[in-house]
């Protein structure tokens, strides 16, 4: 329903903003030129020019209108334009320092873009509403820049935060993360008798694999046995590389049992899905522990584990429950 202003601006004016709207998908592609024509080869190859096409032309129209409105409140970007607003952030995702800077610049460029089709629409022939339609447009800028920025700084907290948390290599949980989430599970048992189970899993041969083919074939068969690892956990199930070819996983509300059955279909998942080059198929040596049965502190049940993976390992069988007696090695742990 057009409004009280809508019905006070003159013919001259619609025409021209009518106009802009259906040219919007020229004019993104000329902010896209602009953007081209500073970049370098790198951050051209970067640009998220899917994200740009199917978004920028609705923004371009958020824009146009807001140009028209000059009810005397401040301009507010709705749900839905502070998503498409926040969209530009992609522009610049990944990049240090800068990111804020350039990406305040190609807002600016946007608003330079709309500016400059908007006075070759008017011409002279309205100068009044232009520099009104001129300010509002500066005011909507304001609010699509503010809202890029403020999901560029979002997007890379979150990405610095994963950072924290993640294996470079494997993309799993780090030690970092594991013994954070190890805390967080012994709390939850203490508070709300909930057990639960730890596998320490160790890949055999790895070294033999690097010394015979390298370390680039050893890191492949490292993330083979992550992406193994990931496919066969459950989704509360928490799958961490500890370093070198040590991996462990927290199964929540599961018992010794329930840890040696999870433990089984990650031995079978990394010797039928990892390939390393022509060697024997993976396996893994996996001790299982679960708390309370062998401890309630973070250190002793490691340890526990960590004995039961070595006999594993020394036994050449797959999964290994630790001993019962071995609480007591949890028991010297927390003394």
């Amino acid at each position: 329903m057009p409004t009280e202003n809508d019905r006070r601006r003159s013919p001259s004016v619609r025409g021209p903003l009518a106009r802009l709207d259906r040219s919007r998908e020229e004019l993104a592609k000329a902010w896209l030129v602009r953007l081209i024509e500073r970049a370098s080869l790198e951050e051209i190859r970067d640009l998220p020019t899917d994200q740009i096409a199917r978004e920028l032309p609705d923004l371009i129209t958020d824009l146009v209108r807001a140009c028209a409105e000059n009810n005397g409140a401040p301009f507010e970007l709705s749900e839905d334009q502070a998503q498409r607003a926040s969209s530009l952030a992609a522009l610049r995702a990944g990049r240090e320092a800068s990111a804020a800077g350039d990406l305040t610049r190609d807002v600016a460029a946007l608003q330079s873009v709309i500016l400059h089709a908007l006075r070759e629409e008017l011409g002279d022939s309205d100068p009044e509403h232009f520099v009104d339609m001129a300010e509002r447009l500066a005011e909507a800028i304001g609010a699509v820049q503010a809202a890029a920025v403020e999901e560029l700084v979002r997007s890379r907290s979150r990405e610095l935060e994963s950072q924290a948390n993640t294996d470079p290599l494997t993309g799993l949980y780090n030690l970092r993360y594991f013994q954070r989430q190890l805390s967080h599970l012994l709390d939850v048992r203490k508070r709300y008798e909930q057990p639960f189970a730890l596998l320490l899993l160790d890949i055999d041969g790895l070294k033999r694999i690097n010394d015979a083919h390298g370390h680039q074939a050893g890191d492949r068969v490292l993330m083979q046995v992550a992406m193994a690892l990931r496919r066969s956990v459950r989704n509360v199930d928490t799958a961490a590389r500890l370093g070198g070819d040590e991996f462990a996983v927290l199964a929540p509300l599961q018992d010794t049992k329930g840890g040696a059955i999870l433990a089984e279909r990650l031995a079978a998942a990394a010797r039928d899905e990892v390939v390393p080059p022509d060697e024997p198929p993976i396996t893994l040596s996996i001790g299982v522990v679960s708390s309370p049965q062998h401890g309630e502190e973070p250190d002793g049940l490691i340890e526990i584990a960590d004995r039961a993976m070595y006999r594993a390992k020394a036994a050449g069988d797959p999964v290994v429950v630790g001993d019962d007696d071995g609480a007591e090695v949890a028991e010297e742990a927390k003394s």
